[in-house]
C-alpha cells in the first residue's frame, strides 16, 4: 500500500518539482520506497529528493509502504505506459496485485482499465500515465480514496487531498466505478460500473443465515491470505465479534484491540467478550489528555472538521496506533456493516416505512465510500497501516442488497437491529451477550464526543466552531506553503 500522485501541466511545463511537494505531505510515516515515472521510463529511490533527475509535462509518483511480502516499488513501466495501482485484488492468483493488474492493462491501457474497474473484485484506485494524457479509476464500492481537481494551470489527482491542497488544488473523490481521462484539454469522467439496487429475493431466514455464513468467511479468508497476525478493531459488538470469529477460523493470529476514555463502555464489556471467545486482547484506555493531543493529527487525517467524522475517527486512530506500536501494518474493521444489515437508529425511527428504511440503507451504502471509507482509509494510511474491511466485499454487498426488510429490519416490537447479523452469531454460537447487546455509537461508548465537548466549552466554543478553527488553522499552513514553494 502507500500513496499515488499524478500530475499534467497544460502549459508544457516541467511538473516534477510540483511533484514532490505532493509527495513531501502524503503522510507522516516513512515510505519504503518513492517512485517517479514519466510515460516511457520511471526511478525508484530510498528516500523523497530535493530534486528529481527526470523530468516531464506529465508524470507519476508513488509513495510504499510495504505491508505484504510482494509488495514492490512503483510506478512500473510498460508498452509505452507507466501505471501504479493503489490497493489489492482480492480475486488474484499468487501473483502480486501490481502484475496482476500490469498484465491485464497490457497494450490497451483505457480498455484494460475498464476491465479492472468493471470486472476484478478489489479494494484499489489505478494510475496510468500514456504519452497524451493521465487515467484515474477506482473500483465500484471505494475502499481506497482517489481525489482529483484542476488549477486552470495545472491537472492533478491523489490518494488525499493534503497533496492537492499542497499545490493549491481544490479536490473532489472520484467517484467508485469511474475512470478520471485527464489530459491538456481537461478531465473527461467514465461511468464503468454502478452500484445497483438489485431485485429483492424471497428467502427464508434459515437459508439466508446459511449464505451469509459462507460470504463471510470467503470475503475474510480473501482478505487474510498469506497473514500470520491480523490485528482487529474490538468492541465487543456484533461485527466485530464475527470479525474475531472467522479471522480466528482462517487460521490467523488475531490481536484484538479496543480503545476508550479510562472507564468507557466499549473497554470494559469488550475484555469480557473476548474472554468468552477465548482470543488475547489488548485494552488502551485513554485520559482526557491525549483526545486534544491527537487531534490535529486526526483532523490531517480526516482532512476535514465534522464533528462526527472527528469523533468517530479519534477512537480508530487509537487502535491504529496501538496496531503500530504492537508491530502490526494490517487492520481489520467492521466498517460498512450498519449501512448494510441495518445497524444505525434511523432506519428504525417513527415514521419510517419499512420499504423507505431498505431504500435508505441503499443509498447509505452507494455513498459510504464519502461518508465512512475514506476517513478510515486515511487515518490508517496515515500511519502506515492498510485497512481492510470485510463487509465491503462486493459479493457481501450484493448479498445483503437483496435482502428482504424482514431480514435487515428488527420485528415489529423489538429494538435489536442487523437481526441477520445476530441469527448468524447464534448459529456460530458466539457469547448470549454478543447477540443481544443494542448497538451503541462509538463516539458516545468511548467517551470522545463528552470529552471533545468539555474541551469546547472551555474555550467558549460550539464542538463545530472549535474543530473548524483547528483544522482551518492546518489548512491555512499547507496552502501557505504551497504559496511560498
Amino acid at each position: 500500500m502507500g500513496f499515488l500522485a499524478a500530475l499534467l501541466s497544460r502549459s508544457g511545463e516541467d511538473v516534477s518539482e510540483r511533484l514532490l511537494r505532493m509527495m513531501s505531505v502524503s503522510s507522516t510515516s516513512i515510505g519504503d520506497s518513492y517512485g517517479f515515472a514519466t510515460h516511457d521510463s520511471s526511478i525508484i529511490l530510498p528516500d523523497l529528493p530535493d530534486r528529481l533527475e527526470i523530468s516531464s509535462d506529465a508524470m507519476l509518483g508513488h509513495k510504499l509502504s510495504k505491508t505484504m511480502p510482494l509488495d514492490g516499488p512503483q510506478p512500473i513501466s510498460q508498452h509505452g505506459y507507466s501505471m501504479i495501482l493503489e490497493g489489492r485484488l482480492w480475486d488474484g492468483l499468487l501473483l502480486s496485485d501490481l502484475e496482476e493488474a500490469a498484465e491485464g492493462l497490457s497494450f490497451e491501457p483505457l480498455e484494460g482499465l475498464r476491465r479492472l474497474v468493471g470486472c476484478r473484485e478489489g479494494s484499489f484506485a489505478a494510475a496510468i500515465l500514456m504519452e497524451d494524457r493521465i487515467l484515474i479509476g477506482r473500483d465500484p464500492i471505494g475502499l481506497v480514496p482517489v481525489y482529483y481537481g484542476d488549477s486552470g494551470g495545472f491537472i492533478a489527482a491523489a490518494s488525499n487531498r493534503k497533496m492537492l491542497w499542497r499545490i493549491g488544488i481544490e479536490e473532489q473523490p472520484l467517484p467508485p466505478g469511474h475512470i478520471a481521462e485527464i489530459s491538456k484539454v481537461g478531465i473527461r469522467l467514465m461511468e464503468v460500473k454502478r452500484m445497483r439496487r438489485p431485485e429483492i429475493k424471497r428467502i427464508s431466514l434459515e437459508d439466508s443465515v446459511m449464505e451469509l455464513d459462507r460470504l463471510m468467511m470467503e470475503a475474510v479468508e480473501k482478505r487474510s491470505r498469506g497473514l500470520f497476525n491480523a490485528f482487529l478493531g474490538f468492541s465487543g459488538g456484533i461485527d466485530s465479534s464475527l470479525l474475531a470469529y472467522y479471522l480466528d477460523l482462517s487460521g490467523v493470529r488475531v490481536h484484538l484491540i479496543s480503545v476508550g476514555l479510562e472507564g468507557s463502555e466499549d473497554i470494559r464489556f469488550a475484555a469480557e467478550v473476548a474472554d468468552e471467545l477465548g482470543l488475547p486482547i489488548t485494552l488502551v484506555s485513554i485520559e482526557e489528555e491525549r483526545v486534544e493531543a491527537d487531534l490535529d493529527d486526526v483532523l490531517l487525517s480526516v482532512e476535514g472538521c465534522n464533528p462526527l467524522q472527528v469523533e468517530v475517527g479519534l477512537p480508530l486512530y487509537w487502535a491504529v496506533k496501538a496496531t503500530v506500536e504492537f508491530g502490526g501494518n494490517i487492520f481489520f474493521s467492521g466498517c460498512g456493516s450498519d449501512e448494510l444489515f441495518g445497524g444505525y437508529a434511523r432506519y428504525v425511527r417513527e415514521g419510517i416505512s419499512r420499504n423507505s428504511a431498505v431504500e435508505m440503507m441503499f443509498r447509505d451504502v452507494a455513498h459510504a465510500y464519502d461518508v465512512n471509507y475514506e476517513r478510515d482509509h486515511k487515518i490508517c494510511a496515515d500511519l502506515g497501516v492498510e485497512l481492510r474491511a470485510p463487509f465491503t466485499d462486493i459479493k457481501l454487498i450484493e448479498f445483503g442488497l437483496s435482502l428482504p426488510p424482514e431480514l435487515r429490519l428488527p420485528p415489529e416490537g423489538t429494538t435489536l437491529r442487523k437481526p441477520l447479523l445476530r441469527a448468524l452469531a447464534r448459529r456460530l454460537g458466539l457469547p448470549g451477550s454478543v447477540i443481544d447487546r443494542q448497538k451503541r455509537a462509538i463516539q458516545y461508548s468511548t467517551g470522545v464526543a463528552g470529552v471533545l465537548r468539555k474541551i469546547s466549552r472551555r474555550r467558549e466554543r460550539s464542538v463545530s466552531a472549535y474543530l473548524s478553527e483547528r483544522f482551518e488553522r492546518l489548512k491555512r499552513g499547507l496552502e501557505n506553503q504551497s504559496s511560498s514553494g
